[in-house]
């Protein structure tokens, strides 16, 4: 007999790192967990990353009908920001004119890919995001061959966005969100997504961000010089300040205790 509450399987998937919690659904009781640092030896770069899924999850017992959610790394995931249209756009015509987009930035590549896009309103910028088809036929196997439900795959950063709504609302100047293996810079105005750029993050990022948020300032007009820095990993460190930028911490509040570096990507998620 199938549980009436099933169990949540949370995952953050990246080319270089994995992590999941195991939890009961009523109690949020972490049942397993675990994560590994992923050495990649394959053409694709989430070939290497799903085995290290796969060796994880076959040491633990999952009850049946397990709820999956994936929350996918910047490393497996491309991005664009689509200008905004004074007209409403169809789905269809906004989905072929994303495709043609990435398409030409990235070539024949992208056709490989697949495209999704936030529900931007009119007058708007429209964050796009493409993942490559045969990593989602992947992890829909995986699913499977576990007899667990797939609920939801979506790029860490719209998930973080979206946990940290509250904070960028009305946000003017760059979202600095810090992950595993990249650096990711969002530039906002008005709280609304104008532009991304996703950077291989170094041992100490911190240096690495002044020349980034420079760089930034060059290619861009407008940008209000404040950041604001998201970096679950790296709660206790102090933010050093930076000359001619504002830098301000965001978070998001929860009733979990603070995760272990290894996980803290999982916090936009539990």
């Amino acid at each position: 007999m199938l549980p009436l509450w099933p169990n949540q399987l949370l995952v953050t998937f990246g080319a270089g790192h994995v992590a999941f919690v195991y939890r009961a659904w009523l109690t949020n009781k972490v049942l397993a967990q675990g994560e590994s640092e992923v050495n990649v030896h394959s053409a694709l770069a989430w070939q290497d990353a799903l085995l290290t899924l796969e060796r994880l999850l076959s040491e633990v017992s999952l009850s049946t009908n397990t709820s999956l959610h994936i929350s996918l790394a910047s490393d497996v995931v491309r991005y664009l920001v689509l200008p905004a249209s004074s007209e409403h756009i169809a789905h269809a015509d906004k989905q072929a004119y994303a495709q043609a987009a990435f398409r030409e930035i990235f070539g024949a590549e992208s056709l490989a890919w697949a495209v999704a896009f936030d529900d931007a309103i009119p007058a708007t910028p429209t964050l796009c995001a493409a993942i490559d088809q045969s990593l989602l036929d992947a992890l829909h196997s995986l699913a499977l061959q576990k007899s667990m439900t797939l609920k939801a795959i979506q790029p860490y950063v719209t998930a973080a966005m979206n946990a940290l709504s509250a904070s960028l609302k009305k946000a003017n100047g760059m979202v600095v969100i810090v992950e595993n293996t990249r650096l990711v810079l969002v530039s906002f105005q008005a709280g609304a997504c104008t532009q991304i750029r996703a950077q291989i993050i170094m041992p100490d990022w911190q240096q690495q961000l002044p020349s980034l948020l420079s760089r930034s300032m060059l290619l861009e007009e407008d940008i209000t010089p404040e950041a604001f820095v998201y970096a679950p990993a790296f709660k206790a460190n102090t933010l050093q300040p930076m000359k001619d930028w504002q830098i301000k911490r965001i978070g998001i509040a929860t009733n979990q205790n603070q995760l272990q570096s290894a996980y803290a990507m999982l916090e936009v998620m539990v």
